[in-house]
């Protein structure tokens, strides 16, 4: 039998630079459609900011391998609503993921394909566990980078369609000063 071998990163917790990683970046321009206040959404294009960058050590696509990568979710909102990840289901979707919070604030916005939503705040040391079929977006609800973990199934694949065609049903949105989620009246069952 021929073994793989085992690998160890070192992950910067300042930055969340994994070195050696494939990175990718996702500027505003990449979530056209995502946010609510289109208005909001096209003053800000002018700047199309960083949203979100991930360093990523992945497998091969196969079963029983794991990948991991590092988010730097940057803050800032559009409109009302807090920046956020683009949010997606598995391929397969009956595969699981940890995430892991490193640095800053934010949280996990979770949803069944019916709808139904759950949301978990994050912090340094918060570890989300998120089941088969539960489509997931992190946003950061801070003022600095929210910078986490994802461990997830190498197999597992990524559903960003679904998102992007029918939305979260809920939305984060910043109200007098506080985190809340409120219903998203563009979300299509």
């Amino acid at each position: 039998m021929t073994y793989k071998n085992p690998i160890g990163v070192d992950i910067d917790l300042e930055t969340g630079i994994i070195p050696g990683s494939k990175k990718l970046v996702r500027r505003l321009s990449d979530l056209k459609g995502y946010f609510q206040d289109e208005e909001a959404y096209e003053k800000l294009l002018e700047e199309n900011p960083i949203v979100y960058e991930v360093y990523a050590i992945e497998q091969e696509e196969r079963e029983g391998d794991l990948n991991f990568a590092t988010t730097v979710l940057y803050s800032g909102r559009v409109g009302r609503e807090f920046f956020f990840t683009k949010g997606h289901y598995h391929s397969k979707a009956d595969r699981a993921e940890i995430y892991y919070g490193i640095r800053g604030r934010g949280g996990m916005l979770l949803q069944t394909p019916e709808g139904k939503a759950e949301w978990i705040e994050m912090k340094p040391g918060t570890v989300v566990y998120v089941p088969p079929y539960w489509a997931h977006r992190t946003v950061n609800t801070g003022d600095e980078p929210f910078i986490f973990l994802a461990v997830y199934p190498a197999d597992a694949g990524h559903d960003y369609g679904s998102i992007a065609e029918k939305g979260f049903s809920k939305l984060v949105i910043e109200e007098d000063g506080r985190v809340k989620l409120v219903d998203n009246p563009k979300w299509k069952e």
